[in-house]
């Protein structure tokens, strides 16, 4: 049974309003590659993609499903920069997925919160 199963239903209600995509264990990766679960929405708003990314800790050795990260990420891509200016906000940094699980009505709040209010001149 997915760890997700308490809050999909949020993320997914969250998605529609945002008009975005949720998206669950990164579906375009192969098989293989698709060993740990996660969830991400993803949206453009005023030519900034953002997204909300629940995850596991990636580490030097792997994947750690024992601690989780939760990111709001806005990026502006062009298709000709080198560099792509950016915005990152981590509000879960390496703690049990309960953690989330028990926040994620003030996190999805703090997420579109902080989403919503990012513009080109936040980007560094």
């Amino acid at each position: 049974m997915s760890i997700f199963k308490n809050i999909d239903s949020k993320l997914i209600d969250l998605a529609r309003k945002l008009n975005g995509r949720l998206t669950k264990d990164r579906p375009d990766y192969p098989e293989v590659l698709r060993t740990f679960e996660e969830r991400r929405i993803d949206w453009v708003e005023n030519n900034i993609m953002k997204a909300i990314i629940i995850q596991p800790n990636f580490e030097v050795n792997g994947v750690n499903s024992n601690i989780w990260n939760f990111i709001n990420l806005a990026i502006y891509d062009d298709g000709l920069s080198i560099s792509n200016p950016k915005w990152m906000e981590i509000l879960v940094d390496q703690k049990d997925f309960t953690f989330i699980d028990d926040s994620i009505d003030k996190l999805l709040l703090k997420s579109e919160e902080n989403l919503s209010n990012i513009s080109m001149e936040d980007l560094a």
